[in-house]
C-alpha cells in the first residue's frame, strides 16, 4: 500500500509544470527527495514538451551584473522585465542549464533549482566570449552529467600560411576535470583577410549531440561531444553573402530538431534550415508578416514563434505566431538600456536537473531566477496616479 501511494505521488508530481514541482519541495522532506532524484528529472523531461521555452534572458558584456528576464506567458499589462540578481556573465546555455563566469571562475547552474550549482575548475588556456559551449541532454545523458567544450586556436610554425588549427578541451561533470581532445581541425583559408573575419560569432548551439560554432566568414564548426569528431558545414552562396553583410541583425540557433538562420528583410523573413549536415544542404522559407516594422531584429525562433526587437530604437520586444498570424508584446527595454554587439538573448527552458554543488560556500553568490524582483514598479504607480488625477479633473468639470 505504501508503494502504491509513493507511485501515485510520483505520478502526480510528474504531471506538474517544472516551477510547480520545485515549489512542492518545500512541503516536506519526502517531496524534496522525490523531486531531487535524477530519475525523476529524466522522467519529467520525457513527459514535458521538448524545447518548451518560457522566456528570454537578456544580458550584455558591459553590464554582466544586470540580467533581465522576459516571460512569454505574462499578461499584456505585466510585460515589465524582471531583474535577475546574479554576479556573473552568461557564456552558454543548453536545455535549462546555464554556464556563467565571474572573476575568471566558471560555474554551471540550474536557474530554478536553489543551490544547484557546480563550480568548474579554471582553464589554463584563455577563453573568449564565444569559445565555450555547453552540452546537456536530459534524455540522452544522465541527469547529473553535462559537458563543457572549449574551442581555441593554436599557432604552429610548421603549417602553411592562412591555416587555422582548432583544438578542443572537454570538461566532464562526472569526472570534474578538464582533458585535451585528440581531435583537431585544420582549416585552410582561401582568402587572406583580417583575423576577425574568421572569428566565432555568438554562443555555441547544441543540437542532437553536436555543438555548432558559427564563424563570421560564413561556415559552421561542428564538434561531436560523444565521438569527439569535428567537421565543417558550409553555407549556400546566397546565405553566406547575407550572413557576412547582416550577421549582426540575424539569428541562428536550434529549433524543432533543425538548425536555423533567420534574417529579416524589409517586410518579410528569410529562414534557412539545415536539411542535411553531411552534404551541407539548406532550405529556404519566406514568410510575409503583416505589421512587421522595417526596423526589426530577430532574437528568438522555435519553428512556430518568432521573437523580434521592433521600433526605431529596437526597445519593443514582440512575439509573432507564424501559424496564427498574431502579434504579442512580451516586454520593452528600459530607457537606460541599449543593445550593442555584445548583447545576447538566451532562451530559458526550465528543467529539474540537479547538479553537484561541491563547496556550498562558493555557491552562495550565484543566485538566479528564484529571487527575481520586478523593476519599474514606481513608474507604474506614478502613471496610474496621473491617470486617476486626470479622470478626477474630468469628472469635476462635468456639470
Amino acid at each position: 500500500m505504501e508503494r502504491l501511494c509513493e507511485d501515485l505521488v510520483s505520478g502526480i508530481l510528474l504531471c506538474l509544470p517544472t516551477k510547480s514541482a520545485v515549489r512542492f519541495r518545500c512541503l516536506s522532506k519526502y517531496y524534496d527527495e522525490v523531486v531531487s532524484e535524477p530519475k525523476f528529472a529524466t522522467n519529467h523531461a520525457l513527459r514535458s514538451k521538448p524545447d518548451q521555452v518560457q522566456g528570454l534572458l537578456r544580458f550584455t558584456g558591459r553590464m554582466p551584473d544586470k540580467i533581465l528576464y522576459y516571460s512569454f506567458h505574462s499578461k499584456p499589462n505585466g510585460s515589465v522585465p524582471e531583474v535577475v540578481p546574479v554576479n556573473f556573465q552568461i557564456m552558454a546555455s543548453c536545455n535549462g542549464l546555464i554556464l556563467g563566469v565571474s572573476d575568471s571562475d566558471l560555474a554551471v547552474c540550474n536557474p530554478i533549482v536553489p543551490d544547484s550549482v557546480q563550480i568548474i575548475p579554471k582553464l589554463e588556456t584563455p577563453y573568449g566570449n564565444s569559445g565555450l559551449g555547453l552540452a546537456y541532454d536530459p534524455i540522452g545523458f544522465s541527469s547529473l552529467d553535462f559537458k563543457v567544450v572549449h574551442i581555441y586556436k593554436r599557432e604552429s610554425v610548421h603549417l602553411p600560411e592562412n591555416t587555422d588549427v582548432y583544438c578542443f578541451e572537454i570538461f566532464d561533470s562526472s569526472a570534474n576535470s578538464w582533458r585535451e581532445s585528440k581531435r583537431k581541425l585544420f582549416l585552410r583559408n582561401s582568402t587572406q583577410l583580417q583575423p576577425h573575419f574568421y572569428a566565432l560569432k555568438g554562443q555555441a548551439v547544441y543540437l542532437n549531440g553536436l555543438l555548432h560554432w558559427f564563424r563570421a566568414c560564413g561556415d559552421i564548426l561542428v564538434f561531436d561531444v560523444e565521438k569527439e569528431e569535428t567537421t565543417l558545414i558550409g553555407m549556400p552562396p546566397i546565405l553566406r553573402k547575407a550572413w557576412r553583410q547582416n550577421q549582426n541583425s540575424s539569428w541562428f540557433g536550434a529549433a524543432d530538431c533543425f538548425l536555423y538562420v533567420v534574417y529579416v528583410s524589409r517586410r518579410q523573413t528569410l529562414t534557412w534550415v539545415l536539411l542535411d549536415s553531411e552534404t551541407s544542404k539548406w532550405g529556404l522559407v519566406r514568410n510575409n508578416i503583416k505589421g512587421l516594422s522595417r526596423v526589426s531584429h530577430p532574437i528568438f525562433f522555435d519553428g512556430e514563434r518568432l521573437g523580434m526587437k521592433c521600433g526605431p530604437k529596437k526597445k519593443l520586444l514582440r512575439l509573432f505566431h507564424l501559424k496564427q498570424g498574431e502579434w504579442k508584446k512580451i516586454g520593452r527595454l528600459p530607457r537606460t538600456t541599449i543593445d550593442d554587439k555584445a548583447t545576447v538573448y538566451v532562451p530559458f527552458i526550465p528543467t529539474l536537473a540537479p547538479l553537484n554543488s561541491g563547496d556550498p560556500s562558493s555557491t552562495g553568490a550565484l543566485q538566479i531566477l528564484p529571487n527575481m524582483k520586478p523593476i519599474n514598479k514606481k513608474c507604474k504607480k506614478r502613471k496610474r496616479d496621473s491617470v486617476d488625477r486626470k479622470k478626477g479633473k474630468k469628472e469635476k468639470r462635468k456639470p
